[in-house]
């Protein structure tokens, strides 16, 4: 019967932690957003420079859901790892970093604040009549810890990332050719709550820990 106490009690001590890992942070690009995007070919990176990031928006956060703020000269740049084959990136090579900044007027945050900065794991770039696009781009990233406290997740050390980003390209630019682009269009840069490891190993043991118990008291 203690076990079972002890299963439950764990449990409800994990719950706030499962409704974590639901939460995101949404970093809009809007059109005109202007930068460019990049690859030299061969082993060369996937580059973005200079592209304009308008707003951050909380989704499933503890506090402030659904509220969106202002960034104020907010800037997107980015250099992903070596190529790893035709239109495809990894996270090996130097540097690799991704990063958002900007002011948040509301947050008291000021020019060139580093709002989010991080490494990237992958990335992919597809062509479709001259309209590029990167699709499953990673990442891993830390927050200005005044953004992350303002939704209620200032206690998230780590966050897993996502991009999604248009741009134009010559149409007959084809995997693994070299472009380059100064027409970018909408996106935004995706961040949750990763679910730790460790939760769904502690899952499992509970669900373990619970069937012995019963059992036991079945037994008796």
């Amino acid at each position: 019967m203690k076990k079972l106490i002890l299963a439950v009690s764990l449990a409800l001590l994990l719950a706030p932690l499962a409704a974590l890992a639901d939460s995101e942070l949404d970093f809009n690009i809007a059109p005109p957003a202007g930068g460019s995007i990049s690859y030299a070919g061969g082993a060369a990176p996937l580059v973005g420079s200079g592209i304009s990031v308008a707003t951050v928006t909380g989704v499933s956060t503890p506090l402030n859901n659904g509220g969106t703020l202002t960034i104020v000269g907010g800037v997107l740049s980015f250099q992903t790892g070596t190529s790893t084959g035709p239109w495809t990136w990894g996270g090996v090579g130097s540097p690799n970093f991704i990063t958002i900044v900007g002011a948040v007027p509301a947050l008291g945050l000021g020019a060139g604040t580093v709002l989010m900065s991080g490494t990237w794991t992958s990335a992919e770039v597809t062509n479709v009549s001259g309209t590029g696009h990167i699709t499953g781009g990673t990442f891993f990233d830390v927050k200005d810890p005044v953004l992350a406290a303002y939704f209620g997740l200032g206690s998230i050390v780590t966050w897993s990332g996502e991009i999604n980003l248009g741009f134009h390209t010559n149409v007959s630019v084809v995997p693994p050719s070299a472009f380059s682009s100064n027409l970018v269009g909408s996106g935004d840069v995706e961040n949750f709550v990763p679910e730790p490891a460790s939760l769904t190993l502690l899952g499992t043991g509970l669900i373990g820990l619970a069937g012995l118990a019963r059992r036991r008291l079945l037994k008796k």
